[in-house]
């Protein structure tokens, strides 16, 4: 029987430390709660005789998981715990929805990515772009049983006669064509109107289409709907000019066609068709191909795009073939940057443009949450960043894919009812089945963490709907501190329990943790009580973000890649272990790490040293040298071109350490290999113990 994907995670976080050196460590957390308020104020919406007081049977959370993969500095990915793709986003009711490609669902089948499982889509929803809502699937196979798989969604909503907002879903049937599924919620509901594919393969008209998925949907100032789509390459081969995308009308009902199909021109055409309408303009953006950028291309004062990157046409008439304009590249691929390798890794992408509350932001997917959980297997993760878009002009200047993500636009208000899956990042929390599900605990210190609430009149209880047995206590702006408050309980069934002492606390905006004391513990919402008459000071609205430097490590593997990365966000001086992505055991490491240079950069790297994980767990080989960011020179670890012999220790000792090997790849002198007692141990990834000094922020 395969292994399943997110038990091989879990798994991970049981590893041992063994070799040169290991130490463990054990954090605990003793917490209590004093100086108590009143808690006579209820929420208005909470009938008195339908809240349970809290018990107090001296439940201890004596420790935090560590569980945690998505940091509380970085915005991005927008789930710390689903793995998701290809993203589309509506706005219905001043909430942003957006849907996307369930690749959780392949990780629980499978333990690669090959998308076969895929049968369901996701949503999430923010109104502040940093916490989000995870409302569950979108059980596609379910509603419409025709499909092969459910991928890539684009989707519009408009009032129709009815007085009803009526939204429409299309997906791409695995590769085979599109299907549509309709519903007046955002979230649940869906029907499948047609019970066919509404796109399907040699469809007349689409002779030279030969995937004809991907679909991309746009309303117009008319009410008129668009829809672009295709994919795969001409038969003929790769080329610069294959004319595989289609645009068409749709007809008035949104679920038939008004035209004939229409090939775009887009200069090496891959995948991911999208459109968008602003402003009078069309906008069909899509990805690249992998070819080699060279021979064929035609297009007179613009760049040929980057490998695999995201470029865009525009248009005013888009039934007019000659009209569209190839405007360029807009999108690195994940892999790359303006300053070259990006640190993450490389990998198709998928982008859908969104101007929510009067910014432009461009959503789209990496591998990050796979890397920084350790994986290889190539599930993805949806992403939001900022779409530098002059609408005026139609340009849109390349940028790159961030860990840091997006600002906070607006404060979580803490004294409406917030639902249990609310967050920014957590720790070892899943959901409950179903459509807008409860968060649910899955082991001993569990934690959701909200970012930037504003406390206005402070808070005198918190009431929570709760189902199992345990405590939760809040604990605010940092997850070590003290409880302000908690609730125990002993549910059944879900029911509303209320804190009975509240420590008083300052200040107005904070960030939320809730600790939950066990596994199997499920949060359905929360709610805090006002402790105030007085309105406190404003505080602006960054005092709840943290200042950091990210340092990140370049190493090098090769046969096969990819190369390992390790990100850090340092946030003041002090030790800090941070672990590179993945790589395969045959790999051969080439060098263990630079700094990119930072001619500004005020803080020094020490690297005590280096864990090497194996398959008997973390092998430990000391370092000891000092890392310079400033520098050219002196930012790097040992690399395979700095002339050692054959045989030579590295770091460690000849018992237990690394040491200069031969490698099969000619244009380097040596690899780095990992012996213990005589004998090679292969390694799969390289964690960094460092102390940060004279860090300083302006």
């Amino acid at each position: 029987m395969k292994k399943k994907f997110l038990a091989i995670f879990c798994a991970a976080a049981l590893l041992t430390t063994t070799g040169c050196a290991g130490e463990k460590s054990d954090v605990s957390d003793q917490t209590s709660a004093t100086e108590v308020v009143s808690t006579d104020i209820i929420p208005e919406d909470i009938t008195e005789e339908k809240i349970l007081d809290s018990l107090n049977n001296g439940i201890v959370i004596d420790g935090v998981s560590g569980n945690v993969y998505k940091t509380e500095r970085n915005a991005n990915p927008i789930s710390g715990s689903i793995f998701c793709a290809d993203p589309t986003a509506v706005e219905y009711e001043g909430r942003l929805y957006v849907y996307g490609t369930n690749d959780t669902q392949q990780a629980e089948q499978d333990t690669t990515n090959d998308y076969d499982q895929i049968r369901s889509l996701v949503v999430f929803s923010t109104d502040d772009m940093v916490n989000w809502i995870y409302h569950g699937r979108i059980e596609t196979g379910k509603i419409a049983p025709w499909i092969y798989n459910s991928w890539a969604p684009s989707i519009v909503s408009r009032v129709e006669d009815d007085g009803l907002t009526h939204f429409y879903l299309y997906f791409s049937n695995g590769g085979a064509g599109v299907g549509v599924i309709t519903s007046t919620d955002p979230v649940t509901g869906w029907t499948d109107p047609l019970g066919a594919p509404f796109v399907y393969q040699n469809m007349e008209g689409l002779e030279n289409c030969p995937a004809p998925f991907d679909p991309g949907v746009c309303i117009d100032e008319n009410g008129t709907g668009w829809l672009t789509f295709g994919g795969g390459t001409p038969a003929s081969g790769a080329a610069v000019h294959t004319n595989i995308p289609k645009v068409v009308k749709l007809g008035e009902d949104m679920l038939s066609f008004d035209s004939e199909f229409v090939s775009i021109d887009a200069p090496y055409f891959f995948e991911a068709s999208e459109l968008n309408y602003i402003d009078g303009t069309y906008y069909y953006t899509y990805s690249t191909d992998w070819q080699t950028r060279g021979a064929g291309w035609d297009y007179e004062g613009i760049s040929a795009p980057p490998t695999c990157s995201m470029a865009y046409l525009t248009t005013k008439t888009p039934l007019d073939a000659e009209s569209w304009e190839y405007r360029g590249a807009y999108f690195y691929n994940s892999g790359q940057n303006e300053k070259g390798e990006s640190g993450l890794r490389w990998g198709n992408n998928h982008t859908h443009f969104c101007e929510y509350q009067g910014t432009n932001y461009i959503f789209h997917h990496t591998l990050l949450l796979e890397e920084l959980m350790g994986g290889t297997a190539g599930f993805r993760s949806m992403m939001a960043d900022y779409l530098p878009m002059d609408a005026a002009t139609g340009e849109i200047p390349i940028t790159a894919a961030s860990r840091q993500g997006v600002a906070q636009i607006k404060l979580l208000d803490p004294y409406s009812e917030n639902s249990g899956a609310v967050m920014f990042t957590s720790a070892d929390i899943g959901y409950t089945a179903g459509a807008n599900p409860a968060a649910k605990s899955n082991a001993d210190g569990a934690w959701i963490y909200v970012r930037g609430a504003d406390f206005g009149y402070g808070a005198s209880a918190l009431t929570a709907d709760v189902k199992g047995k345990g405590r939760i206590e809040v604990r605010l702006d940092d997850l070590s501190d003290e409880a302000v408050a908690f609730i125990e309980f002993d549910n059944a069934d879900y029911a509303k329990v209320r804190t009975t002492e509240f420590r008083q606390f300052d200040g107005r905006n904070h960030n939320i943790y809730l600790v939950f004391s066990g596994a199997d513990i499920e949060l359905r919402s929360w709610q805090f009580t006002k402790g105030d008459e007085a309105l406190r000071p404003e505080e602006d609205i960054s005092v709840t973000e943290t200042k950091y430097e990210t340092l990140v490590i370049s190493a090098q593997a090769e046969n096969p890649g990819p190369s390992p990365s390790a990100v850090l966000e340092i946030t003041k001086d002090g030790d800090y272990s941070v672990k590179s992505s993945s790589f395969a055991k045959e790999s051969e490491m080439l060098n263990l790490g630079f700094i990119n240079p930072d001619k500004e950069a005020s803080y020094k790297v020490y690297v005590k040293s280096l864990g090497l994980e194996t398959e008997d767990g973390i092998v430990e080989v000391p370092v000891d040298v000092e890392l310079d960011p400033t520098s050219n020179s002196a930012n790097g670890l040992e690399n395979g071109w700095k002339g050692a012999e054959i045989g030579t220790v590295i770091y460690g000792t000849e018992e237990c350490g690394l040491v200069a090997a031969e490698t099969t790849i000619d244009w380097i002198g040596y690899r780095l290999a990992l012996m213990k007692d005589g004998t090679e141990i292969p390694y799969t990834s390289v964690t960094y113990n460092l102390t940060i000094s004279g860090l300083t922020f302006e």
